[in-house]
């Protein structure tokens, strides 16, 4: 099943979030692996401003699905002039 598109950015973005923290952390042991004594901010960094932005992301598409999925908004309408019986797998028939 074809996902939409703000459901497809989100699970990249996911995707491309646990790369980002993976790979942080194997940097981060290889320094301390090879000696490197010093501080290690670029990491917290690295690893915290991606899901930070992950954060601000998720809580627009919240809203978003809040203002569609209420009266007025374009997927209650859509629903309510099918008569809410859409029968799919996401929405069961009421």
């Amino acid at each position: 099943m074809k996902q939409d598109f703000s459901k497809r950015l989100i699970s990249d973005i996911r995707a491309l979030l646990w790369a980002v923290t993976i790979g942080g952390l194997l940097l981060a042991g290889y320094c301390i692996h090879k000696g490197y004594t010093g501080s290690l901010p670029w990491l917290s960094a690295m690893v915290g401003l991606p899901w930070s932005a992950h954060g601000v992301v998720c809580s627009f598409y919240l809203n978003m699905a809040k203002s569609d999925h209420k009266e007025g908004g374009i997927t209650f309408e859509s629903a309510k002039a099918a008569n809410f019986e859409t029968g799919s797998e996401n929405s069961p028939i009421i």
